[in-house]
């Protein structure tokens, strides 16, 4: 990859509001999917989906989930190849995003419009069908968006700045998405909307318009001004595979796929602790993730500061740690001895030092091992790197979702449900698979960080300062050949 012109501030800050466009709806989507068509402890929302189940535990709200996600695994990759090996005259990436904003727009109104406000299978469909055009259309902005995240950094520090900026980004996205149900209680108490539905529906509506305008702001950039890629010139079968040898690339998508489920199943039950586990109600779910990211934008600056000047790996693994131990304390909220409030709120700020650590130093890294992949192999296929990478968090997120939803579907009479309620004979059994995520959280957090150690820090680092070095070579001999011809 070249450059001609290397980007701005202002061009930086531009490229990281996507960001938070994205963050925003997606978020939203994952955050309260399926409290809205599930709801719990609710008697003004209606259950959506019927309470069907396969096996015994794996019901109807899951295999939606999963159908979508299935289908990501075969079009995101194609995405990405389309996109690496792209000729269009307004650059590999940004006419993709383009291209993706209006289908965006469509599905992401349409999956808050069940067919019916009562139980059906109608629903499943529908959810279903709506959900896969939707995850299709959120992948055709979200890979090439990343893979601009190499192309634009033209040196490590700028990566990490970058990277910083979209971690603050992707913070507010969260804070706006986990709005909606501060929303709802506006809607319903200053507005007077008697119909919980119907405000929830436009309290949901709202904040996803709020996301797709800050999607739109990144497509005004000229990706041609500031790159001359190299577009891939082999197929898409060795593409994969020429990414997928390689061991250091390997190590960091598992850990952070295990990373993934981990944090899908506590980002999921987070309304349910606050209502089921702590008695409060949904404007504290709010506050608890304004609180946790409001903290990580605090904790932003002094990371980067960090990076800069330590291993990142060893701050990874140190985050992965810590955010294992404050998902075991999921098992144990509301008998700390203290206000549920307070509980709520103390954990939210604890939650933040990690939250902000890894939020911005996983996508430094893979933006490093694509740049080292680039300067062996003098192709650009940034965008396959992060397809890969997404495929991984997907079936993460979706694992984690499986879990959650098998975890709080549990049947207390049959099965494993009975077993679990003879073993955990104290806890009440409709708290118990809301308490037992918790402990799946703490183990997988802990597994990815275990993984996560193997990786070689230092072989990355040689590769990345010898493509510096180079770069810094060519561009002074040609300072120096300009000198001598004035």
């Amino acid at each position: 990859m070249k450059q001609t012109e290397k980007l701005p501030l202002r061009g930086q800050l531009i490229y990281a509001s996507g960001t938070l466009g994205w963050s925003v709806v997606v978020n939203l989507l994952a955050g309260i999917i399926i409290y809205f068509y599930q709801p719990v402890g609710d008697d003004q929302l209606n259950n959506l989906i019927p309470k069907i189940t396969i096996l015994g535990f794996i019901n109807a709200l899951t295999l939606v989930v999963l159908s979508a996600r299935l289908i990501d695994a075969i079009i995101d990759p194609v995405i990405a190849h389309l996109s690496d090996k792209s000729g269009n005259k307004l650059g590999r990436r940004i006419p993709f995003m383009i291209f993706a904003l209006l289908p965006v727009l469509i599905t992401g109104f349409l999956l808050w419009m069940p067919l019916t406000r009562t139980e059906s299978m109608g629903n499943i469909w529908w959810l279903a069908g709506i959900q896969i055009l939707f995850n299709v259309s959120i992948s055709f902005y979200v890979i090439p968006y990343n893979a601009l995240l190499p192309e634009f950094g033209y040196n490590s520090e700028v990566k990490l700045r970058i990277s910083t900026f979209q971690s603050i980004a992707y913070t507010i996205g969260l804070v706006i998405a986990s709005a909606s149900n501060a929303l709802l209680n506006f809607n319903q108490d200053v507005l007077h909307m008697e119909d919980k539905f119907r405000a929830y529906q436009l309290a949901i509506w709202t904040i996803f318009v709020i996301g797709w305008i800050f999607l739109l702001i990144p497509v005004f950039l000229k990706e041609k001004k500031y790159i001359v890629p190299n577009p891939v010139t082999t197929g898409i079968k060795d593409n994969f595979k020429t990414v997928l040898k390689n061991k250091n690339v390997l190590l960091y998508l598992i850990a952070d796929f295990t990373y993934f489920i981990s944090l899908t199943i506590i980002g999921t039950g987070a309304l349910y602790y606050v209502k089921a586990l702590l008695g409060l109600e949904e404007k504290h779910g709010t506050g608890m993730v304004a609180t946790t990211v409001g903290l990580a934008m605090i904790w932003s600056p002094i990371v980067y500061f960090l990076a800069k000047r330590y291993s990142k790996k060893v701050m990874i693994l140190s985050s992965l740690f810590m955010l294992s131990l404050v998902f075991s304390s999921v098992r144990y909220l509301g008998n700390f001895g203290l206000e549920n409030v307070y509980e709520a709120y103390l954990l939210a700020a604890v939650l933040s030092v990690p939250f902000a650590v890894l939020g911005i130093l996983p996508p430094v890294i893979l933006a490093e091992l694509t740049q080292a992949d680039a300067y062996e192999t003098k192709e650009n296929r940034e965008a396959t790197f992060f397809a890969i990478r997404s495929l991984f968090i997907q079936f993460g997120q979706t694992m984690g979702i499986v879990i959650f939803t098998i975890l709080i579907g549990l049947d207390q009479s049959k099965g494993l449900g009975n077993y679990l309620a003879g073993v955990f004979s104290k806890v009440p059994f409709e708290e118990l698979g809301i308490r037992l995520s918790g402990i799946f959280g703490f183990i997988l957090c802990f597994i990815a960080a275990i993984i996560f150690s193997f990786f070689n820090e230092k072989k990355l680092k040689a590769s990345i300062d010898a493509m510096e070095a180079e770069l810094a070579e060519k561009s002074q001999a040609t300072t120096q050949d300009s000198g001598k011809e004035n």
